[in-house]
């Protein structure tokens, strides 16, 4: 009788959870491992809960598996059947049969996974927490969250490979369940987070911390004031600062962002996710995206959350605090900063130590190591001051494992499209408020395409810092690998692809010549980045259609033609990836451009310029690199047919319509370069203000000329960004407040006349006032 009832209270148990529940599974293609017939499979949860053995059974069932309750064991039975009993039966059974293979599967289930702010009823009911809820809690829990389930499945652990033959059953099943234990309290930090501290509480510490006593005190001393004033004054700064994280405020944005994204996007596509699943298990992570849009954070976030990981707190800018969005976005995990520390050491010291708390804390971190958003769609220079931060925190304390995790976020449409355009063109920024916030609510009306996020390789500061040397030098390298490391995790829009094409030629072009180029062009980047995962779906024709209804192009007929105003939006997009098409595209200029077309002299003009495209374009591949790279690019265009060899021995580019577009996506570049080099040679010392402007007048001329009809050529952060690269790489020495060259620039002037359009050059060489009446340029 008692087992009939048993079996009926489950049966209704299991409905109930059926019901109410709504589990999303990572990794579902564990729950069943691949068997043989001497695999025996178990499955281990961490607590013993009902609701949570009848959901396993549930899933398991709807993939036709029925297991037994035998099968089913608990990290925590609460010393029902203890764990260490029953592994000690599968040891002995498994050192009595060596074909047999017994296999645990973890299991992880959480309902509503966010952080524990109070330890209070009303946030037992909706949040998952670190202590265990009791029968009506966990009912409640169920209740309201149920359809909110995370399922999290790792790979299955073998129980013969843990066996020492040295050790007895017991001793092997102890390790085997502290093994166990380990992973489930890691896997439940990695998707909940630690407890948060009360507000309060952690600015109190911050306060309390003796490098901020050290910085109060020499302020009250400069300023000849009170501590207790001073002490005010950091309170109402780290108010300012820290951010307010609320559970519910999180789960009524999940729903809301789930439905923007739904209006906005016709799909988020995501690439790698599984790297960050897997080092967060390990290490506190900070997420390193590249900035192209408002939209990047939340989505981050958002991706984040629904892949079963922890949400990170973001440094967002002091101008988005603005009322109403402030508090939402500290709620949602906002931590404000001023765009400018210097000046300020004690706000310094405030925000690098309210970070040092969080990191200690083991919460995920996120900021911007581009400062601000990118206007062009090309990477910015790094802003080093909040990685700095974080790489001399774990200098001081190296036992807590930190990896850095550079992501890469693309856009078909950008939402601040018009805007940045605006800016590109000479107009202010438009300032946040409330009535930009309803102006952009048009935007829900309109489509955007899909957005692409894609998780680059993580870096682990273990691997990467070296506390021998200055920290300086640690972060000065880092940030470099990160910004290439940003990059190399670049995938490719269809935007992006039908930018380079529609930029790359004529303004007008049909839809079969466009679908064709656009077709090559991505069979191209296929071959030569085979390791690509988000390239677009359906066919060109399809992307056409969709970016003539997004507005970036005019499609009549059979017929595409671009305006100034679209020519200039669709840079952005052929920027975002013309890192991954430089090298091809000069190869196939040279070839074009140079008389002999020799392997050897282009090699050596590509290796002439190379230092100044990896440090604008933040390439990967060091200069010893460069023979072996390039012969393989070569061959990818010889198979690709936009190379072939020439009487002479050398190689010459073929009638292939790509073969110009390529061309047409270099020479902008590598003209910028000249007119910049040139400017600086003509004036042997100037300052940096004075060469941006120069060289903005002569790009200015060029675009009204030759047709490179575009503002972000000739952008000021663009050229400001150049010279600090120069600046940096040292080829540039700056004495009082002006910039000299401090390398012989005759050889670089020389081959760019081979290469650039000798019309061109004649232009830029009179406007310098390098004519025929003209005395020459200094010699350096």
């Amino acid at each position: 009788m008692i087992p009939l009832l048993e079996r009926g209270i489950h049966a209704l148990g299991g409905l109930f959870i059926k019901l109410v529940t709504r589990p999303k599974l990572v990794n579902p293609q564990l729950l069943l491992p691949q068997q043989s017939a001497s695999d025996h499979v178990y499955y281990i949860l961490e607590s013993n809960r009902l609701s949570h053995k009848l959901l396993l059974k549930n899933l398991l069932r709807k993939q036709q598996r029925h297991i037994k309750d035998e099968q089913i064991l608990f990290a925590d039975s609460k010393g029902q059947a203890p764990l260490r009993e029953a592994l000690t039966d599968l040891v002995n059974a498994q050192k009595s049969n060596d074909k047999l293979n017994t296999l645990i599967i973890p299991i992880a289930i959480f309902h509503g996974r966010l952080p524990n702010r109070e330890k209070s009823w009303f946030n037992l009911l909706y949040a998952e927490a670190w202590h265990e809820a009791g029968p009506i809690g966990s009912f409640f829990q169920l209740l309201v969250n149920g359809r909110q389930t995370l399922v999290r499945i790792d790979e299955a652990l073998a129980l013969k490979q843990l066996i020492d033959k040295n050790e007895d059953s017991e001793a092997t099943a102890r390790k085997t369940a502290r093994v166990l234990r380990t992973h489930f309290s890691i896997t439940r930090r990695s998707i909940i987070g630690p407890d948060l501290s009360h507000r309060r509480t952690l600015i109190n510490l911050v306060i309390k911390n003796p490098s901020v006593q050290q910085a109060i005190d020499q302020q009250a001393k400069e300023r000849g004031t009170s501590r207790h004033r001073i002490e005010r004054h950091c309170v109402r700064t780290l108010d300012n600062i820290a951010a307010d994280f609320s559970p519910i405020t999180t789960r009524i944005l999940d729903p809301l962002l789930n439905w923007v994204w739904g209006r906005l996007y016709r799909k988020v596509r995501i690439a790698n996710i599984d790297r960050v699943q897997e080092i967060a298990k390990t290490h506190q992570l900070i997420y390193l995206p590249c900035h192209r849009s408002h939209m990047d954070y939340l989505l981050l976030s958002w991706v984040l959350y629904r892949h079963g990981l922890m949400i990170p707190h973001v440094a967002a800018g002091e101008n988005l605090n603005i009322p109403i969005i402030g508090p939402i976005l500290k709620r949602g995990g906002a931590i404000f900063m001023r765009r400018q520390f210097h000046g300020d050491p004690l706000y310094s010291c405030l925000y690098k130590t309210y970070l040092e708390q969080m990191t200690h804390r083991g919460h995920s971190l996120e900021y911007f190591i581009e400062g601000g958003r990118s206007r062009t769609g090309r990477l910015l220079a790094a802003k080093t001051g909040l990685l700095s931060m974080s790489i001399e925190s774990y200098r001081d304390n190296p036992q807590k494992p930190v990896a850095l995790i550079p992501v890469w976020v693309g856009y078909d449409r950008l939402v601040e499209s018009k805007s940045y355009q605006k800016e590109l063109s000479g107009e202010k920024k438009q300032q946040e408020s409330i009535s930009t916030l309803l102006a952009t609510s048009k935007i829900l009306s309109q489509q955007f395409g899909n957005t692409l996020l894609s998780f680059g390789e993580p870096l682990l500061l273990e691997e990467h810092t070296h506390c021998e040397n200055p920290a300086k030098d640690d972060v000065k390298q880092i940030a470099a690998k990160v910004m290439r490391s940003i990059n190399q995790a670049a995938e490719v829009t269809q935007s992006s692809l039908l930018a380079t094409c529609l930029l790359g030629g004529s303004p007008s072009q049909s839809v079969a010549e466009l679908s064709d180029k656009s077709t090559r062009l991505l069979n191209l980047l296929k071959t030569l980045h085979p390791e690509l995962q988000l390239i677009p779906e359906g066919k060109p024709s399809d992307w056409i259609n969709e970016a003539a209804k997004m507005g970036q192009i005019d499609q009549k007929l059979n017929l595409i033609k671009i305006n100034q105003h679209q020519a200039q939006e669709l840079c952005f997009y052929r920027n975002n990836i013309q890192h991954i098409l430089i090298l091809p595209s000069m190869y196939l200029l040279l070839a074009h451009r140079l008389e002999s077309g020799k392997a050897l002299s282009i090699n050596r003009t590509i290796k002439m310029i190379y230092p100044f495209i990896q440090a604008e374009l933040f390439l990967q591949w060091e200069l010893s690199d460069l023979t072996d790279l390039l012969k393989q690019i070569r061959t990818v265009l010889v198979e690709q047919n936009l190379l072939e060899s020439n009487a002479e021995g050398g190689w010459k580019t073929t009638s292939n319509p790509l073969v110009n577009t390529l061309i047409l996506t270099a020479e902008p570049i590598l003209l910028r370069y000249y007119i910049v080099l040139r400017t600086l040679a003509r004036y042997n010392e100037i300052s940096a203000e004075d060469l941006i402007e120069s060289s903005q007048k002569i790009a200015e001329l060029i675009h009204k000329e030759y047709g490179y009809s575009t503002p972000e050529y000739k952008d000021k952060r663009v050229l400001e960004s150049f010279i600090e690269q120069l600046h940096a790489l040292d080829f540039l020495t700056k004495v009082d407040g002006r910039l000299s060259s401090n390398f012989d620039t005759s050889a670089l002037f020389t081959q760019a006349k081979k290469i650039l359009k000798p019309h061109m050059i004649s232009l830029v060489d009179a406007k310098l006032g390098n004519n025929s009446n003209s005395p020459p340029l200094p010699k350096i």
